[in-house]
């Protein structure tokens, strides 16, 4: 990794930083931390890439409001949780944006379980959303958060987001470094 792209993985993670302590002390992340993020991306992609680089950015900003739109509508996910999505692909390719979405949902779980079972709720919980998947079925469309979540449920999935983009980046520095050194025993 060059200096340019230690500044950019840099600036990211100060902006997921800081999303997450917007999350905290406003239950949002301000549009101006996204609009930093996607316009430092495009300015550190054209800068490692060359300006051909920008159909991809715009494609990896674009992908997360793409697939994620539905569960915004259904009030699973926050918008800026999806801007920040965005924010992440385009510092990021495409392989790290759709394995940093899939790792975030898995810690959003994880930490919504152990939230759960902390409040000694998760049963209760549980039944709530298989109604909501039952309604949904049935074409019943309602928003998820103002009907079924309870508050004490509520979380800041920008954490989850931080916490997978960081266990993503840990897993893969960890296996470069054993696929490094099995290699380097087999010749």
């Amino acid at each position: 990794m060059n200096e340019m792209q230690t500044a950019s993985m840099l600036t990211l993670y100060m902006i997921l930083f800081t999303a997450v302590i917007q999350d905290f002390m406003c239950m949002k992340i301000s549009n101006r931390l996204i609009l930093m993020g996607l316009f430092c991306s495009i300015a550190f992609g054209i800068s490692i890439g060359g300006v051909p680089q920008i159909i991809y950015i715009l494609w990896n900003i674009s992908f997360p409001v793409i697939i994620l739109y539905l569960l915004y509508v259904l009030g699973i996910l926050g918008a800026g949780d999806i801007k920040l999505f965005s924010v992440i692909g385009g510092f990021t390719n495409f392989k790290t944006l759709t394995d940093c979405i899939l790792a975030a949902l898995l810690v959003g779980a994880i930490i919504s379980v152990g939230k759960m079972l902390h409040n000694r709720n998760l049963q209760f919980s549980l039944f709530k959303g298989s109604v909501f998947i039952r309604e949904l079925l049935h074409g019943n469309f309602m928003s998820y958060r103002k009907s079924m979540v309870q508050k004490e449920n509520l979380m800041h999935f920008s954490v989850a987001i931080l916490l997978g983009f960081m266990v993503l980046y840990a897993l893969k520095d960890f296996l470069i470094k054993r696929l490094g050194s099995l290699l380097e025993h087999t010749t």
